[in-house]
């Protein structure tokens, strides 16, 4: 949560309530993100309380909310490429829609994945931990990107670390408390396809690729 605000204060937040780029789809998505992180926060503390059954009832929110972020995430994507896409070269914008639908993709997987398992608490858990640690990329990279000067490439690629290292580790604690460790692998398998499509974002095969995935948006 502290991530996202710091991430998006300067050209965002700091902006209410004059807004001066931001569109209705931005602001929607922004709203159902905020949401999400809090029903992130909110969930856990009822279990650790005993208040499951309060727990399972706030929980059904997710059947609605969930689908709505994924629908905001590929729409803010198809909005910034179609606003963008005749004043930054060609190469760049298809190269950032690796962010963009990585982004609706890999949250898809782990909301699915949570709401299938939702009668395994182990599993459930470990899969809305994984949406949660998705927000890191957005907000902390866009915060080094403001705050230091790192530019926008390697400062996504830091953060694509910090997300391998993050699920890394709770991977390892899991096999070494012999755990359930496969949510956690397919996690982290998860965000290292996504990583890996980062670095190779200006080849040939992925720029025919989103040329193919662009087309959707017309």
């Amino acid at each position: 949560m502290i991530g996202v605000q710091w991430g998006f204060y300067k050209f965002y937040t700091s902006q209410f309530p004059n807004f001066k780029d931001a569109t209705t789809t931005i602001h929607i998505h922004g709203a159902l993100l905020m949401m999400w992180l809090v029903l992130l926060i909110v969930q856990p503390l009822l279990i650790s309380t005993g208040r499951n059954k309060l727990h399972k009832t706030i929980g059904k929110v997710s059947w609605v909310l969930g689908p709505l972020v994924i629908i905001s995430m590929f729409l803010v994507g198809r909005g910034s490429y179609l606003r963008h896409s005749s004043q930054v070269p060609a190469t760049e914008m298809l190269g950032i829609i690796v962010l963009d639908m990585r982004g609706w993709v890999s949250f898809g997987i782990f909301w699915a994945l949570a709401m299938f398992y939702r009668k395994d608490s182990s599993a459930h858990m470990r899969y809305m931990i994984a949406t949660g640690i998705i927000g890191i990329g957005p907000g902390i990279g866009r915060g080094l990107q403001n705050s230091f000067g790192i530019d926008f490439g390697t400062a996504l690629t830091i953060t694509d670390v910090m997300d391998l290292v993050i699920v890394g580790v709770l991977l390892g604690y899991d096999l070494y408390r012999k755990k359930n460790y496969k949510p956690f692998l397919i996690v982290f398998v998860v965000f290292l396809i996504g990583a890996i499509l980062w670095q190779i974002r200006y080849t040939d095969a992925w720029q025919s690729f989103a040329k193919s995935y662009a087309a959707w948006f017309y």
